[in-house]
């Protein structure tokens, strides 16, 4: 009884062995899976990380449109952003202005 019972004992260990050694197996895979593993997580982080940025630097050149097109709204027109926007766009110069031209 008491050989059976040894023998139970190694049994049970030697199983858990290898049940132990099959999960360690099965983790090991989901480490580098390419699909689902650990590297891909962090290729993923990274690529959301640089999509912030992306984002952030968009709402930043919405924000200015936005400010812009508000300024030369016919309700709330801001006079001396037209009057930039036309010197820039056209070259105006008022009457009482010189001009200085400068060639490189």
């Amino acid at each position: 009884m008491n050989k059976s019972l040894a023998l139970k004992n190694k049994l049970y260990l030697f199983l858990s062995l290898v049940f132990v050694f099959l999960i360690f197996l099965y983790l090991i895979y989901f480490l580098i899976d390419p699909k689902k593993g650990v590297i891909s997580y962090y290729k993923l982080k990274n690529k959301q990380f640089i999509y912030k940025t992306q984002l952030n630097e968009l709402k930043t050149k919405n924000d200015l449109f936005i400010d812009r097109t508000a300024r030369l709204q016919p309700n709330t027109i801001d006079l001396d952003y037209l009057e930039e926007q036309l010197r820039l766009k056209t070259g105006y110069i008022a009457e009482n202005e010189i001009l200085i031209a400068i060639e490189e």
